[in-house]
């Protein structure tokens, strides 16, 4: 009795220890996770800050401005006016309807870059320049310029009120959220379009967003904002173009409007993926300047807030639950669904101020927090009950007993405690489970120990080793096998085995492999684990092959060359004589496609660093006097110095180009060219054959390369229609790949597309 009370009074002394412990990781964690979320929160590339964007951006839509209204080139327009591009005569007629209706301003999301007609372009300017409030876009033309007008068209951008940047930033997800209110070369830059129509508005403020200092010697951007989007489901007033220019609207509705004019026909003008592209579509160019012009209206742009705010406000966040959570452990859960609330509120309200301050980061903080939490506090519950369980275990057992988790009726946590006490009983349960495991395997498996005794051996395994293997030694077995580096006698270390293939004393094919079976916490080997592959059917098989190809190549051939020596002796003779001859070429022939056929699908390539300019005059050399018999004019824009290197089986890469080559001389009329030429990029070399040969019909194409496929463009000329099959075994051997383009009665270009060999 006395024993037990002390022991109970050393048992609050154990679990203060443990908590004081949790307190001390618990501050650890917070030093690591504060900042983390900063980091994150610096990271405008985090996943997340997207989506919390698109979704609170749709809690707070801008209503639309009255005095804003699209002329939109529509499918209506195009349809009454004709097809795009019109003459600038009728954009002028509509500039002189809109400046008769006195408009604050006149927007043109439309490029006028290229000269038209002169007097439809004087046309234009005059009207530009009687109108007085007409805005025109500026594209950027490359990572240093804005695009440069024609002599032609600078009186019309002269004429112009204002000349501005439409320049939008897609996200990483393509999503387009962003621009610049100014941008351009750092000595020139441009304000937005939307800004110059804000301007003649009458209510210019200063341009929202942090001016910055260049850091670019070729293209700055400052004045950075989001673009603040109406409703989903709401519109711009807008009305047609050829409405417009037929007169179809009242004067009244355009007086005063800040009217952009732009397309919205589909296929039509640029578009972009907007937030509100998952309900509407892509956005075209001129709604998008509406939005920037209608938020510019209302003083609603919205702007990023400072990194180093955004930081502070997410790591005061995440410092609060931290202190939150040992203050109150009970609540963690609503506590932590409290705080994510208030950042998302509070995200939610400065946006709908203006600023945008991305909660993704505290909420990521937040979530670690209680997860890690939950985590560290079971983990001491789960050791405070492991330390009480082991000093019940100690306590002299009045009967014996097995323990068996019972069914849950209460707290979880007791469960699962319970449940891994009955867990230990099942690892009596892993031998038979190894054991069945290997027993279904289709190949030879064996379990060694260290020193290489055999523990585990499937049924396939003791079938090809002939007996029962338990208890005996794997080095031995494998030595009574016939395994090549046992032989003298010699037993390495089972990690010194070479994993080769090798025929055993009954002449089977054995593909041995050998992993080691290492503990969790180490790199000792607690065993090795041992596989035998029965290869002996696939080495039959390609040892037939082999023998099929010695056929082919020499005992098919050497008769048919007798045969050609003889009639060579009887030349003249008799026409029968010639008939032979050529069927025993024919026949020839056949033999050598068969034999180039089988190499290219066979596994014996040799490949080795070589320039692929060498490779294409061994070629020209074996089909120049074909060309010349023919009248061919052969052409090429290689030469030996040129540096192409590529990983190549000579031999069967220049047959394979010489099948090319032959195809093109082939299948051409005498007096045409067949030209090869060839290029490189990205680590691709490509080379193009071409031929102004007949052609092939495209419905011949997806069968070019089957075999013994002979087309009607094809009719006339010899061939087996192995020679292009062969071809692509060889490409394809070489990680290469081949095309075709032709067109009939002009020719055909084969396109033979090789990686090049790295430096």
């Amino acid at each position: 009795m006395m024993l037990w009370r002390k022991a109970e009074k050393r048992q609050p002394t154990h679990a203060q220890r443990l908590f004081h412990g949790l307190v001390r990781e618990w501050l650890w964690i917070g030093l690591l996770l504060l900042p983390i979320t900063a980091y994150l929160s610096l990271s405008p590339g985090l996943a997340l800050n997207n989506p919390l964007y698109d979704s609170l951006r749709r809690l707070t839509p801008l209503p639309v401005d009255p005095r804003i209204l699209l002329v939109t080139i529509d499918d209506k327009s195009l349809k009454d006016l004709g097809r795009w591009p019109w003459p600038r005569s009728l954009h002028a007629d509509l500039i002189d309807r809109l400046s008769a209706a006195q408009p604050a301003a006149i927007l043109f999301d439309v490029i006028f870059s290229e000269p038209g007609e002169p007097a439809n372009d004087r046309r234009l300017a005059q009207s530009v320049c009687e109108a007085g409030n007409v805005l025109l876009p500026l594209l950027r033309e490359d990572a240093t310029r804005y695009s440069q007008p024609s002599a032609q068209i600078l009186p019309l951008l002269k004429c112009a009120k204002g000349v501005g940047h439409i320049n939008v930033e897609a996200d990483s997800d393509g999503v387009v959220r962003n621009l610049y209110m100014r941008e351009g070369p750092p000595d020139d830059t441009t304000p937005q379009l939307a800004w110059m129509a804000y301007t003649l508005s009458g209510q210019a403020d200063e341009m929202p967003g942090e001016a910055l200092e260049p850091v670019s010697a070729h293209w700055h951007r400052e004045h950075a904002i989001r673009i603040p989007f109406i409703g989903a489901h709401t519109h711009f007033p807008s009305v047609s173009y050829a409405s417009v220019l037929r007169g179809e609207v009242p004067a009244e509705q355009l007086r005063d409007r800040l009217i952009l004019v732009g397309a919205t026909a589909s296929g039509m003008g640029d578009r972009f993926v907007t937030p509100l592209s998952s309900t509407v579509g892509t956005t075209a160019g001129v709604e998008i300047q509406a939005n920037v012009l209608n938020g510019l209206l209302q003083g609603r742009s919205i702007v990023d807030l400072p990194g180093w705010l955004a930081a502070l406000m997410a790591t005061s966040v995440v410092a609060l639950l931290l202190g939150l959570l040992l203050y109150r452990p009970r609540y963690a859960l609503w506590m932590t669904l409290g705080c994510m609330a208030a950042a998302l509120l509070g995200s939610l309200a400065l946006l709908r101020l203006g600023h945008w301050w991305s909660p993704a980061a505290c909420l990521i903080g937040l979530l670690l927090s209680y997860l890690i939490w939950n985590w560290r506090r079971l983990s001491v519950i789960l050791a405070y009950f492991g330390w009480e369980l082991a000093r019940l275990d100690n306590e002299p057992k009045v009967l014996p007993e097995r323990r068996r988790a019972p069914a849950s009726k209460g707290d979880v946590l007791q469960a699962r405690i319970f449940a891994l006490e009955q867990a230990v009983s099942r690892t009596r349960d892993t031998r038979r489970f190894m054991a069945d495991g290997l027993e279904c395997l289709p190949v030879a498996t064996l379990i060694t120990d260290p020193q290489g005794n055999i523990l585990l051996a499937n049924r396939i395994a003791r079938d090809v080793f002939g007996h029962d293997l338990i208890t005996a030694n794997l080095l031995e077995e494998l030595a009574d096998l016939g395994y090549p580096p046992l032989h003298n006698g010699v037993r390495p270390a089972l990690s010194a085995l070479e994993l080769v293939e090798f025929r055993d004393i009954h002449q089977r094919s054995l593909r041995m492999e050998l992993a080691p079976m290492l503990p969790a916490d180490g790199d000792v080997a607690l065993g090795w684990l041992l596989s035998l592959t029965d290869l002996s059917k696939e080495r039959n098989a390609q040892q037939h092959r082999e023998t099929m190809l010695r056929f082919l190549s020499h005992d098919l051939r050497a008769p048919h060359s007798a045969i050609l020596a003889l009639l060579d002796v009887h030349n003249g003779e008799s026409p029968v004589f010639a008939q032979i001859e050529q069927q025993v070429r024919r026949a020839l022939s056949l033999t050598e496609s068969f034999v180039q056929l089988a190499k290219a699908e066979a596994d014996g390539y040799q490949f080795q660093p070589t320039l692929f300019a060498m490779l294409v005059m061994d070629a020209f050399d074996q089909v120049a006097v074909i060309a010349q018999l023919k009248g061919i004019h052969l052409v090429h824009d290689l030469d030996e110095a040129d540096e192409g290197m590529i990983l190549a089986d000579q031999s069967l890469l220049t047959r394979a180009l010489f099948n090319v080559l032959e195809n093109a001389i082939k299948y051409s009329a005498s007096g045409t060219t067949v030209r090869l030429s060839h290029a490189s990029e990205q680590g691709w070399l490509e080379c193009r054959i071409s031929d102004q040969g007949p052609g092939i019909a495209p419905a011949d194409l997806p069968e070019l390369f089957s075999q013994y496929r002979r087309f009607d463009s094809a009719q006339g000329s010899e061939g087996l229609g192995l020679g292009l099959t062969m071809v692509k075994a060889v490409l394809e051997r070489h990680g290469g790949r081949i095309q075709c383009k032709s067109e009939l009665g002009k020719g055909t270009t084969f396109s033979l597309q090789l990686p090049l060999l790295d430096d």
